[in-house]
């Protein structure tokens, strides 16, 4: 059966705008993200404050995860918590670039302790984490997140002054500087 142009023009257009809806259903939209997806304020319970892409003047290597005061309506601190494989979880910007891509924590080689921000990739190893439970005689509990690459853990800045968010095992899992709460954004 042979089609008219007009038809096929219709159906290219139903086919757009279906894949479309299913991406924009998927990574979410601009607008809409939030509520696609559960967006979170990653809390520090040791440094007491939450991670941020926010550039901080005062400390020099751009593209690392940062800590700032807790702003929810900042969304900067918003990350998303994906599945990134069987029992790991990516920890994904709200923000996405100039291509639409978001950036996502990477435990980068070479031992520089760093949460680096990279394009997401689900295959990149260096972006999963495990999630470990800490729980409070009160029934209260927190999240550890160790890194798949070598098991070193989201943590606070190495050195007094500076803004990083660490990667690094020095720290037993009972100490609140690698305990992390999410909370949650409006």
């Amino acid at each position: 059966m042979k089609r008219s142009s007009t038809t096929i023009s219709a159906i290219r257009t139903a086919a757009v705008t279906l894949a479309a809806s299913a991406v924009t259903s998927l990574v979410g939209a601009a607008g809409s993200a939030h509520a696609e997806f559960a967006y979170y304020l990653m809390y520090n319970r040791g440094i007491g404050m939450c991670a941020t892409t926010q550039d901080d003047p005062a400390n020099g290597i751009t593209g690392t995860a940062r800590f700032a005061p807790c702003d929810p309506n900042d969304r900067r601190q918003w990350w998303l918590r994906a599945t990134s494989g069987p029992d790991t979880v990516a920890f994904s910007t709200y923000e996405v670039n100039p291509k639409g891509q978001h950036r996502c924590i990477e435990n980068a080689a070479g031992g520089w302790g760093l949460a680096f921000l990279n394009i997401c990739d689900q295959q990149n190893y260096k972006q999963n984490f495990t999630v470990e439970y800490v729980l409070f005689p009160d029934h209260t509990g927190t999240e550890i997140y160790k890194a798949q690459f070598d098991d070193r853990k989201l943590s606070v800045p190495y050195a007094a002054g500076t803004s990083y968010v660490t990667i690094r095992n020095d720290f037993p899992n009972e100490d609140p500087r690698m305990q992390w709460d999410r909370l949650p954004t409006p």
